[in-house]
């Protein structure tokens, strides 16, 4: 199963969902094994989408470093999910694992007002601060997914399931972990 980077809720609800399934659950640790894998900083590779300047983003994407650091994730991404089932949130994964026929491609996403209320109450920011720091970390994400796949980050066609994580996070993972029962069942 993949998820793209969620909001805060959407990250508790994969958690939750990978306790639920009995699973591992990769997001952070990615960073950590890409960083091995590659030989490069593990903050540079953690900060892929947040290093890139305003508008410069698929320029800044396009460099040496940035593409042997995306080489390494891929290339993670695929031997994680070689080991067997797994929840993987972020890094394009769902477009690196396009062929695998098991995976399941979930788009978590919450409101816009959801969104801000969340990132003021836990990051304390204004309602200013939070809304700027959505966008401009949404541009970056879209910008990393565009330069990975050359498609539309968030984009329907490429999730078997988009899901509101204002929901919460219980119910986002109940939903999530229905519809994977279902497909299971299914085969």
């Amino acid at each position: 199963m993949v998820c793209r980077d969620a909001p805060r809720s959407g990250q508790q609800a994969v958690t939750e969902l990978a306790e639920k399934l009995g699973i591992p659950f990769y997001y952070k640790e990615m960073t950590a094994l890409a960083a091995k894998e590659s030989g490069l900083d593990k903050e540079f590779i953690s900060d892929l989408n947040r290093n890139s300047p305003d508008g410069m983003h698929d320029l800044y994407l396009s460099t040496k470093p940035v593409q042997h650091a995306v080489a390494a994730q891929n290339k993670v991404i695929r031997l994680i999910a070689g080991n067997g089932s797994c929840v993987i949130v972020g890094r394009a994964a769902d477009y690196v694992l396009r062929d695998d026929p098991d995976v399941v491609r979930v788009f978590i996403y919450a409101p816009e007002e959801f969104r801000i209320a969340k990132v003021m109450e836990v990051y304390g920011d204004s309602r200013e601060q939070a809304q700027k720091n959505i966008r401009r970390a949404d541009e970056a994400r879209g910008a990393y997914y565009r330069s990975i796949s050359g498609g539309e980050w968030g984009g329907r066609r490429n999730y078997d399931l988009m899901v509101d994580s204002s929901i919460g996070a219980e119910a986002t993972a109940q939903l999530i972990a229905n519809y994977i029962g279902m497909r299971e069942h299914r085969k």
